[in-house]
């Protein structure tokens, strides 16, 4: 009897799992452009908590970055981003999905992005990958102005509202 609880047991642990994630391997990048040049800020340091069913397929996800981590490879536009985006009252931008549909290879998800204190719904397609690991990547656009961030000027011509946010994330079971 006590064999049979732990399979069962076991048998479960295999179908789903919930963690909390201190560190999830992975990158988010968002690509910004300027009648002058174009660039693109990397942070590597993402946070956040799966909840994964892979009988179900039922997903919740938080994903976390602090806006200090995003590097653009020009530390004083990286710095003037932290200004624009109010990274001191608002240090991180936090994704929380609200629904998962998968199909073959892909997955479409909605959610709510909060950045600089102000929460919107998004939905993204990503590729979804899964064998040893669950692998996703896919991207979404955001308008600054939907966020309030006061878009920066250089030679009095602002940076562009419409900001590309691209995404990988490397999971292990």
């Amino acid at each position: 009897m006590k064999l049979k609880k732990v399979i069962v047991f076991f048998s479960f642990l295999s179908l789903s799992f919930s963690q909390d994630m201190k560190s999830i391997n992975g990158e988010i990048k968002y690509y910004g452009s300027h009648p002058l040049h174009d660039w693109i800020g990397v942070s590597k340091i993402i946070s956040g908590k799966i909840d994964y069913s892979i009988k179900k397929k039922n997903t919740n996800v938080i994903i976390m970055t602090p806006l200090r981590s995003f590097n653009s490879r020009v530390p004083s536009r990286d710095s003037n981003m932290l200004i624009y985006t109010n990274a001191i009252d608002h240090p991180k931008v936090v994704f929380e999905s609200t629904n998962f549909e998968f199909a073959k290879d892909s997955v479409h998800i909605s959610g709510d992005l909060n950045f600089n204190g102000i929460t919107k719904s998004i939905k993204t397609s990503a590729l979804f990958m899964q064998s040893d690991s669950i692998y996703i990547e896919g991207s979404f656009f955001i308008r600054l102005s939907d966020y309030k961030v006061i878009r920066p000027s250089l030679m009095f011509l602002k940076i562009d509202d419409l900001v590309k946010i691209e995404y990988h994330f490397n999971l292990k079971i």
